[in-house]
């Protein structure tokens, strides 16, 4: 890598997939840097583990494989597919791969709830505009569409059947949901073309088989077909700061081995920088530099209003078919306003350990307007942690889940499943540099000029009853349409 950079790009998620891309098409010379891997899939051979087979290459620097009900396994420590944090009562999920949460998300892609939106949003940020221009656009690069019905009707979506049909049933009809699947790779499962991986359940680990239109198979290689946008796998941001003479910016960054070993350190330069690393990275990176002085002008909005999108997991019985495997594109969901706490959006979700067993599992992201974490820099540790949150604030939308799983109970159609839902987890982690008061309406970080937040980091904590990722790549497409047109 050449020390020197026009543009760098901190993640390639859904933030800095779209900025990488629009800076390629502006013919501004731009180095990505991803601390995780790129992953070759396969239509034949197994690339990543499961929740009942975990392997070390799932879990980035761990000694221990643990997500939300998996039970502790022994594994290598490993630049794997994501890190799982703890921080204060909430354990938090974040991808560490190339293509960053859209390699393993359920690929759900929804708008937030307009009324919500723009409770939660700078009166600035046009939820009008991201309707009518930013979303239709991501929609089409990440080819989002609607389950088919004849997929629909296989039977490992038996389980999806019957979610609608008892939340129908229970008065609470649902809606159909567009995801980023490829519907054809779908159907080669089913028909036993190609290894099965989505139609087993297989998703929050990646889909061996590449079932997901995630962003290595649109925004990046099309950034880097411009011919002015490379890659660079493995390399971990440590640390940022002004550049040399106080001009541009200083990138420190320290390049992983597969095996788990460092290559070597060393600092880059670039005029514009582009922080995409995550909620908690991007967060991270930005309080550390803020309070150990490397960029003192950072405001104190920095590390505030943080959410975890108010995601809930509960559990249910059904009656009738199971299907002998339960998968993971989404059918459906139901969103309600009123009823049950607060505003809440109900999904069908899948397990891999309840195949062929009659148990649903229901994923909820609830509109929670109060719950937010501050992180802060610890000098004594040398580390960014979050310290305000705890068990209570999980339990707001913890309760709306189950209120709603309830109703169904109480009219007849479930029964309660003897699973104990995992608590106190997100896998939308949102906030740490909120637009409007980190950042202006745009990502331009407050305090310095071509620094940039494009990532869940700009997002308040919650996305308005939504999963997130729609919203998060149409605030950077809207920002990048703002800094593009007026030179920065």
């Amino acid at each position: 890598m050449p020390e020197a950079h026009r543009a760098i790009v901190i993640g390639s998620g859904f933030g800095g997939a779209v900025a990488a891309l629009r800076l390629g098409e502006a013919g501004v010379q731009t180095l990505v840097l991803e601390r995780g891997r790129h992953w070759e899939t396969s239509l034949s051979e197994p690339v990543f583990g499961n929740e009942l087979t975990p392997t070390s290459e799932m879990f980035w620097q761990r000694d221990f494989a643990i997500w939300l009900t998996m039970e502790p396994t022994l594994i290598d420590r490993v630049p794997g597919l994501m890190e799982v944090i703890t921080a204060g009562g909430i354990q938090i999920g974040t991808a560490a791969c190339v293509g960053g949460g859209s390699v393993v998300y359920a690929g759900v892609t929804v708008q937030p709830e307009r009324r919500h939106f723009e409770a939660l949003f700078p009166r600035g940020v046009s939820y009008e505009e991201l309707d009518q221009v930013q979303f239709p656009r991501v929609r089409r690069m990440l080819n989002a569409s609607y389950m088919p019905n004849d997929i629909y009707q296989a039977d490992p979506f038996t389980h999806s059947r019957a979610f609608d049909s008892q939340m129908k049933r229970a008065g609470l009809p649902t809606e159909p949901v567009q995801t980023t699947f490829n519907w054809s790779r779908v159907r080669g499962e089913l028909a036993g073309r190609l290894r099965p991986s989505s139609i087993l359940g297989e998703s929050s680990f990646g889909n061996s088989n590449g079932a997901k239109h995630d962003l290595t198979q649109n925004y990046l290689p099309a950034a880097m077909a411009t011919g002015h946008v490379r890659l660079c796998q493995l390399t971990e941001v440590t640390s940022i700061s002004t550049g040399p003479g106080g001009r541009g910016y200083s990138v420190r960054v320290r390049r992983h081995a597969p095996d788990g070993g460092i290559v070597d350190s060393r600092e880059l330069t670039c005029d514009m920088l582009f922080v995409a690393a995550g909620s908690v990275n991007t967060t991270r990176l930005l309080v550390r530099a803020r309070d150990t002085g490397t960029l003192p002008d950072l405001n104190e909005h920095v590390g505030t209003c943080w959410g975890g999108n108010g995601d809930a997991f509960v559990y249910r019985t059904f009656d009738g078919a199971t299907g002998v495997s339960q998968a993971a594109p989404c059918a459906s969901s139901f969103f309600a306003d009123e009823g049950f706490g607060m505003p809440i959006r109900v999904e069908n979700w899948y397990a891999l350990a309840f195949a062929g067993e009659p148990y649903l599992s229901q994923f909820s992201v609830a509109v929670d307007m109060d719950n937010r974490g501050t992180w802060t820099y610890d000098r004594v540790s040398d580390q960014v942690k979050m310290l305000d949150w705890g068990p209570e604030k999980n339990l707001a939308p913890e309760s709306a889940a189950m209120a709603v799983s309830q109703t169904v109970i109480g009219r007849g159609m479930a029964g309660p499943a003897p699973v104990l839902p995992p608590t106190g987890g997100t896998a939308h982690p949102l906030g740490g540099c909120p637009i409007g008061r980190a950042t202006d309406l745009y990502g331009r970080v407050r305090g310095y000029r071509h620094l940039y937040a494009l990532d869940s980091s700009l997002v308040p904590g919650n996305a308005a009853g939504a999963n997130p990722s729609l919203l998060i790549a149409g605030l950077a497409e809207r920002a990048m349409d703002e800094i593009l047109t007026h030179g920065g």
